[in-house]
């Protein structure tokens, strides 16, 4: 059906070079359209004013099949959210009592909670609780105006647990209309088995489940923690190349717990995203602003954990592209709403109202290699937006904790 949605009051299209993530001064343009008007069927037909909508349709250039009205609405991308550990068993709020209480994350991990708490878990839940599970948070994620999400592995850590949570992410993928991408994260950390032998487990993800993973088609990409008390940068470089010679492309959690040079090795191998950030060094950024990747900044997850946040301005200074995501996860943010992200992105991460849409819109999609597709509005894209219950796109910001999507739409068709 073809459809005319005009009189928008904030039509926030992204309209631009989007052929490479923006940055530096170009994450600050939106493209905002007031009294705006989108003409649709499954693709983006035509984007401009209400005015010359209004023309068109009485020359009869426009012949839309239904016409509606979104006085005091605002229309944008709908949100990319280029970071989660959305498929899970299990509870850690005890954790989390144990954090509010001063107890610090490295802790709570040597006692044997943290990571290793939720693989047992996932090796004791069967596929059909996990997808159910997912579900769940995917449905909220989606009713909160994500169209977009990447999804990784990492709380199975053998090969049978870890193909475990693939196949769930693929079910996700044929059972829900919103883009999905898949990440292999076996070196999310050492199992229990694996404790006294880390470079056996490094042997067994290269050696096993690299190649089944790539054989069975479950993954776009491959991840690594690469951080104090958890992989190294020798062990972390061989399971890049060792991803890439099986045709997976790179995502690093970099430098989130100390400064490691995860960023420098992101740099290095080429990875589409380095995520987190926390204390990424000088040189790491000097030579992540020499590359195209893309650095992920996770707000969310320094509110929750009560951890420094990501040096945003200074990587802006070295004009590397920035992408929001909501890292949800049950340990570390436990949130799968980008509204909340966006929030702490402008009070904490010190970024502009603009600089946080774009991150989370057109770079968030460069992020997952899908934003020929989505994260912007413009003619040949897909249909794919959010209407919002309010005015202008700056009420995201100054009326938070709440949830502005009235409805989503991916592909032309209303699925929320």
């Amino acid at each position: 059906m073809k459809i005319l949605l005009k009189e928008i009051s904030s039509l926030v299209t992204l309209v631009g070079n989007n052929s490479t993530p923006r940055r530096g001064k170009l994450m600050n343009e939106i493209g905002e359209i007031k009294d705006g008007a989108l003409f649709f069927d499954d693709k983006i037909l035509w984007v401009g004013t209400t005015v010359e909508a209004d023309i068109k349709l009485q020359n009869g250039e426009l012949v839309p099949e239904q016409i509606v009205s979104l006085k005091g609405r605002t229309v944008f991308p709908g949100f990319v959210d280029s970071h989660t550990h959305l498929v899970f068993a299990g509870d850690r709020s005890g954790e989390f009592a144990k954090r509010i209480s001063g107890v610090s994350y490295k802790q709570i991990a040597k006692e044997g909670g943290g990571i290793i708490s939720t693989v047992s878990a996932v090796r004791k839940a069967s596929e059909e609780e996990l997808f159910d599970n997912a579900s769940k948070y995917l449905t909220n994620a989606i009713q909160h105006g994500t169209v977009a999400i990447e999804i990784k592995s990492g709380y199975g850590l053998d090969t049978g647990n870890e193909i475990k949570m693939l196949r769930v992410i693929e079910r996700l993928r044929e059972n829900y209309p919103i883009y999905i991408v898949p990440t292999f994260l076996g070196a999310h950390d050492f199992p229990p088995e694996y404790r006294s032998n880390p470079d056996g487990y490094v042997e067994l993800i290269c050696n096993e489940m690299i190649p089944r993973v790539s054989e069975m088609n479950l993954a776009k990409y491959c991840d690594c923690f690469v951080d104090d008390g958890y992989y190294t940068l020798q062990q972390a470089e061989k399971i890049f190349k060792t991803a890439m010679q099986y045709g997976l492309k790179v995502r690093v959690h970099a430098d989130e717990l100390a400064d490691v040079g995860a960023g420098m090795l992101a740099a290095k191998v080429g990875a589409i995203s380095a995520d987190h950030l926390l204390f990424v060094s000088e040189d790491s950024l000097q030579a992540l602003s020499e590359t195209g990747t893309i650095a992920t900044l996770l707000p969310g997850t320094s509110y929750f954990i009560r951890m420094p946040y990501a040096p945003a301005k200074k990587i802006l200074q070295y004009s590397i592209p920035i992408a929001l995501a909501s890292d949800f996860n049950p340990g570390s943010c436990f949130t799968e709403n980008m509204q909340i992200i966006l929030s702490l992105a402008v009070v904490n991460l010190g970024l502009t109202c603009e600089q946080a849409i774009v991150a989370s819109t057109i770079n968030g999609a460069h992020a997952l290699e899908i934003a020929d597709k989505i994260g912007s509005i413009e003619v040949g894209k897909d249909a794919t937006f959010v209407i919002l219950d309010c005015s202008s796109y700056i009420e995201i910001f100054y009326h938070f904790g709440v949830n502005h999507v009235q409805s989503v739409w991916v592909e032309g068709k209303k699925i929320a």
